[in-house]
């Protein structure tokens, strides 16, 4: 369903984009389009911004959107990082280990914070637009479910997060302690005979 949906909204993002514009036309609360496609037929798109209130209503439900994804990723990188802690609690060499648990957890909060500051910065610039449609609403949310599956995967797939918990977890098991213990060999008995050949 994703994979039909994908390529459904890149075709139609593809027909757009290779439409021609001949004429724009801007009345006070209206834009109106009109193009010609490949077969010299006119085509008219009205995009209506939405009123002030109807604004309020999209921007609110793209922020709700963006918010649950930086919940999401906040709850998979705490998960993770009690995980790591518990990986390393169990460990035999647990204080010898426990620069790598730092390194891990900054390593997997890196993966996360950089999303996280995108989704906030992507949900400002949607609140300060000047004329917002349904359509960019839809457009938005579509790319907030995006920048989900590539994080946290899809189920059966891991995103870049999971991905990131389970290498540094692997790591972090991979710690191996060797202990070498040097025998000293036990004496030789030797007969009188031997000692007296020396």
């Amino acid at each position: 369903m994703f994979t039909l949906l994908t390529t459904w909204i890149t075709q139609r993002i593809i027909t757009v984009t290779a439409v021609s514009v001949l004429t724009v036309a801007a009345v006070p609360t209206t834009l109106v389009i009109v193009s010609h496609d490949d077969h010299k037929t006119p085509t008219i798109a009205v995009i209506q911004p939405a009123d002030d209130h109807s604004k309020t209503i999209l921007i609110s439900a793209v922020k709700k959107a963006g918010d649950d994804v930086i919940a999401k990723l906040n709850t998979a990188e705490s998960s993770c990082s009690t995980q790591l802690t518990q990986t390393v609690s169990t460990s035999k060499v647990a204080a010898k280990v426990q620069p790598a648990l730092a390194t891990a957890k900054t390593q997997l909060h890196s993966s996360v914070a950089p999303i996280v500051a995108a989704i906030k910065s992507d949900e400002d610039r949607f609140a300060h637009l000047t004329f917002v449609t349904p359509q960019d609403e839809e457009n938005e949310l579509h790319e907030l479910n995006l920048i989900e599956v590539i994080a946290l995967g899809d189920g059966p797939t891991g995103g870049t997060v999971t991905i990131t918990c389970q290498t540094v977890t692997v790591t972090i098991t991979q710690t191996i302690q060797i202990t070498i213990i040097q025998q000293t060999p036990p004496p030789v008995c030797t007969t009188k005979e031997e000692r007296d050949d020396d």
